[in-house]
């Protein structure tokens, strides 16, 4: 949806930045094509185990790299998107292997980390989702950034 809203809002204004665009189409590939769904119409079922986990750990992984290929040029105040990408991206990989961890190794039934997974899993998608909608710094993380890094300057 943030791919096709990108590529309309682009092809008003052809030869606008596209970083953005590009950003959201890579971010459509990968939730695609680790989505269950479309495992299980492809026959294999990667809910019958939890290296589910590691896959989706693995892919947002991935993700990071190629959002880095595509936006390495462009600075976080340029592009504001790309810190809430990279910040929902390693926020999901930590959860991911937290729950793989969790699950093959410390289980004991479920626990609040269970439900704090659930959670931050889904508020970090709807905030990546919004960046990519409005690449605006809508948390204030950019400016939070800039200031740990001693850049409240604007350059």
């Amino acid at each position: 949806m943030a791919f096709l809203y990108n590529m309309v809002k682009k092809s008003s204004s052809p030869n606008g930045d596209k970083t953005v665009m590009w950003m959201a189409l890579a971010m459509f590939i990968s939730y695609m094509a680790s989505d269950p769904l479309l495992n299980i119409a492809f026959g294999y079922n990667m809910l019958d185990s939890s290296f589910a986990y590691v896959m989706w750990a693995g892919s947002d992984l991935l993700m990071l790299a190629v959002i880095w290929l595509v936006a390495h040029q462009k600075t976080f105040l340029e592009v504001p998107a790309k810190l809430y990408i990279y910040t929902g991206l390693l926020v999901n990989t930590s959860l991911f292997l937290g729950m793989y961890y969790d699950i093959n190794y410390t289980y004991t039934g479920e626990w609040w980390f269970w439900d704090f997974y659930t959670i931050t899993v889904n508020l970090m998608d709807m905030m990546m989702l919004i960046a990519l909608f409005c690449n605006k710094d809508f948390l204030g993380l950019v400016k939070l950034y800039r200031s740990m890094r001693g850049q409240t300057k604007l350059a």
